[in-house]
Parts: structure tokens; sequence; C-alpha cells
């Protein structure tokens, strides 16, 4: 019994290491090929360089692999509006509410219109704001934050530039 067991114990050992030894190159199958500094000019110079980068960007687009995240520091879009003016009128209501009853009240009429806010803090005040480009429901809203003694701004929005 003891000869078994002085051979088992090294044997299991050995086989949970060839386990996990296996399951790692298992779950990582294809690791990044390294190459030699010593290469070809034409894979240092500028154009060999697009030609990788699109290979790299074209490999990751057609395995479609979803937890990659490509390596951006920033993103121009440039949109072309044509001679079009935009039709779409926005307006903005802005609440300024004296206590935190005021404000629960203003949380609790928004959640009810189902209109998005923003809420700012001014220094000890906060300052909720709602654009929206419906005048009929901010109107409403206005009458209705009237009822509750709550004073209300409504004005068209003009971006700030």
């Amino acid at each position: 019994m003891r000869r078994a067991a002085y051979w088992l114990v090294p044997l299991i050992a050995f086989c949970v290491a060839l386990f996990i030894a296996l399951f790692l190159v298992e779950i990582n199958p294809s690791a990044p090929k390294l190459h030699s500094s010593e290469e070809t000019d034409e894979n240092s110079s500028s154009i060999g360089l697009k030609d990788r980068i699109g290979d790299w960007i074209s490999h990751f687009s057609k395995i479609g692999e979803d937890n990659y995240l490509y390596p951006v520091n920033e993103v121009t879009l440039k949109l072309d509006m044509g001679d079009k003016s935009n039709d779409l009128d926005l307006y903005r209501l802005t609440i300024k509410p004296k206590n935190s009853d005021e404000l629960l009240q203003c949380k609790d009429e928004l959640k009810k219109t189902d209109l998005p806010y923003v809420i700012q803090n001014d220094g000890d005040a906060k300052l909720l704001t709602v654009d929206s480009a419906d005048k009929e429901q901010l109107q409403s809203l206005v009458t209705k934050l009237k009822s509750y003694q709550i004073t209300a701004t409504f004005s068209p929005y003009t971006e700030e530039k």
C-alpha cells in the first residue's frame, strides 16, 4: 500500500499540471506571433504599415469578436445637413425649486409626463431643465407647477456656443 501511495501522489500532481497546461492552451489558442526586429524595409515603411493595419482591422471585422475595443482617442463626425433648415422647434423649461419638497413634487410631475430632465447643482439650490419639442406638454406642466406654487420659466431653446 505504501508503494502505491508513493507513486500515486506524484502521478496525480503530474496529471493536474498537465490538465492545467492543456486548459490554458485551449482557452487561448491564438497567441500573438512575435516578429523579429530584422524585418524588411517594406514592413517598416508607411505603405507597409497601412497594409498591416488594414489587415488587422479586416481580420477583426471578419471574425466578429465582440469584446475587442479598437484603440480610438478621438472621433470626429461631419454631418451634411444640406440646404434644409431645421424645422423642429425645441423649448426649454427651467425650474428652480426653493426647497426639497418642491424638488420632490417637480420630480413626481416630470415622471408622470415621461419627459427627460436634467438636475444641476447650482450652489445649495438645484436647477431642473427639460428640453422638448412638445410645446403644449411643457405649457401644461408649467400650469401644474403653478398650482403647487412652483415657478418655472418656459422659453424657446437656443443652443449655447
